[in-house]
């Protein structure tokens, strides 16, 4: 008896583990898209604000892909010490490139000591060739910037669909 109250105990304990995984599986995962970049600074003007940027994405989800990343960006002071960050990102993957424009708030700006800050916005598909031609999407972004060392880390999440 003390063996099947066990093994009902465990299976129990199981199937409650599995609920949150069960939860979190959406029905539009599809359209999904979740993209990382590890990019580095290569060149920044602080009296224009404008400045580039050059690395490497990750695509998972709806793209599954990685390749070079590069875009430019400006940045313009805003309110409450923050700035305005807007800028384009250019993904050139195994079969296609996508270009998305972002917009966003960079915290603190300009950036304490140590000179770090992070940004948080959103994103939008504007441009895609090859294999990702007619997608479109949107979602929302959070990064942080290293000004020390130049890096910077972003991660976009939303969703993408194409013409049909």
């Amino acid at each position: 008896m003390s063996r099947f109250l066990l093994a009902t105990m465990a299976a129990i304990t199981a199937m409650i583990a599995a609920l949150p995984l069960a939860a979190s599986v959406r029905e539009d995962d599809g359209e999904r898209l979740v993209l990382t970049e590890r990019m580095q600074v290569t060149s920044f003007n602080p009296a224009t604000g404008e400045g580039t940027q050059g690395g490497t994405f990750a695509a998972a989800g709806a793209i599954n892909d990685s390749g070079p990343a590069i875009a430019t960006f400006r940045v313009t002071r805003g309110k409450d010490g923050c700035g305005i960050l807007t800028g384009p990102h250019t993904y050139t993957g195994s079969t296609g490139t996508i270009t998305v424009f972002t917009k966003g708030v960079l915290c603190p700006y300009p950036p304490q000591n140590p000179p770090r800050s992070f940004a948080d916005g959103t994103w939008r598909i504007t441009t895609a060739s090859g294999a990702y031609e007619g997608l479109h999407g949107h979602g929302s972004v959070i990064a942080t910037a290293d000004f020390g060392n130049g890096e910077i880390t972003i991660a976009r999440d939303g969703e993408v669909h194409r013409d049909e």
